[in-house]
């Protein structure tokens, strides 16, 4: 039994691992930017759109946002264009 539960952690271990760089490799081939937020509730806002269009001087495409770990209240916003 002890076996089975090792080899279980490890696999999911694995799993987690694999998911994260799969994550990073996605995530490394956009543009970012970090900005104060919550990505749950400011991603797609209409003001963060504003910022990010005039940060770029053009009109920009929202992908994605993800937490930053390092820093509390803070995102990265991915983006296209």
């Amino acid at each position: 039994m002890r076996k089975f539960k090792r080899a279980a952690v490890a696999a999911a271990g694995v799993l987690a691992i694999s998911g994260l760089g799969i994550g990073a490799a996605q995530a490394a081939e956009l543009p970012y930017v970090m900005t104060p937020g919550d990505p749950a509730t400011d991603c797609f806002t209409a003001e963060n759109q504003r910022e990010m269009d005039m940060g770029a001087g053009h009109h920009v495409t929202i992908v994605h946002c993800e937490r930053d770990p390092q820093n509390p209240g803070s995102m990265f916003v991915f983006y296209r264009g």
